[in-house]
């Protein structure tokens, strides 16, 4: 069938508001790639690195001052030992900060460097007149089987638990010390769970600050991170634990029951990235800065 004339008009006219429409979706398109160069670049400047609250605040320190000598822009963030591995494995972080020894699985899939080695410590608040405990009274407390301090001492005040979240390193150390487990753990501890009225918290400080602020409050942490605060004022006290002091002596050599390695982690193609970072780290400046933060630097 012939068409019209105005038909065939409608037609180029059209024609040519689609490709005039097409045009600027191709024009912003290119503009929006062309703008998103920059921030994409400047992203890949970033060395990233996230995972273990414990060991935090000591990176920040190390990453502050290497960014001060190199003009590198570092990125920082927390999340337990468990993200940190994960990150690094996933290529969302270039450093994952794991306060822990490495399973068989993460050293064959990861770099790692040891830049410390830490304690576990049980803490009470400064007002609890307790000086040590054993490994059972640890499992008697955390469980729930004794409530008040005056099972244990003079002192007539109820227990209160601080316990740390799924995902924590620290976790996973008082756990396989104390065969206690977490209460969303699917396996059953040799010697039963963590009493359901725990608080459970994320971070060091957010342990310290609720035994510091709470008299009857019982936790665990980082003795780095203990003797740290102490230094700061926060009034908690260092229990001895199975008959070692973890603050006097070389708790490495001592016996201490528990002890964990700080470890940065990292996959073998970022190498060339962090490398700098690392060897800031292990420098004498490095190195002052870990006893700065009180854990054991290893030569």
């Amino acid at each position: 069938m012939r068409q019209m004339p105005y038909a065939k008009g409608m037609m180029a006219g059209g024609q040519a508001r689609i490709r005039a429409l097409l045009f600027q979706v191709l024009a912003l398109t290119a503009l929006a790639v062309f703008l998103s160069i920059p921030a994409l670049a400047q992203n890949n400047d970033v060395l990233r690195i996230s995972g273990a609250t414990t060991i935090q605040p000591m990176v920040e320190q190390l990453a502050e001052e290497f960014r001060e000598r190199s003009g590198q822009s570092i990125r920082i963030e927390g999340g337990g030992s468990l993200t940190g591995a994960m990150a690094a494995l996933e290529g969302t972080a270039h450093i994952g900060m794991v306060s822990r020894a490495l399973s068989e699985e993460e050293k064959e899939r990861l770099e790692y460097e040891t830049i410390g080695m830490d304690v576990l410590v049980i803490i009470v608040n400064s007002r609890n007149p307790l000086q040590e405990v054993d490994k059972q009274t640890v499992v008697d407390l955390f469980t729930g089987r004794i409530m008040n301090w005056n099972d244990l001492t003079s002192w007539n005040r109820d227990v209160v638990l601080v316990n740390k979240e799924m995902g924590r390193s620290t976790l996973e150390l008082f756990e396989a010390y104390s065969g206690v487990y977490h209460r969303d753990n699917p396996e059953d501890g040799p010697n039963g769970r963590v009493a359901a009225q725990a608080y459970e918290i994320a971070s060091n400080m957010d342990g310290a600050t609720l035994v510091g602020g709470i008299p009857g409050a019982v936790g665990y942490m980082s003795l780095g991170t203990s003797l740290y605060l102490l230094d700061k004022g926060m009034p908690i006290k260092i229990l001895a634990l199975d008959g070692h002091d973890p603050i006097a002596g070389n708790v490495l050599a001592g016996g201490y029951p528990i002890v964990r390695e700080l470890n940065l982690v990292y996959l073998k193609h970022n190498e060339s990235k962090i490398t700098p970072f690392l060897d800031f780290c292990r420098s004498p400046r490095g190195r002052e800065v870990v006893r700065e933060f009180k854990y054991l630097f290893v030569d």
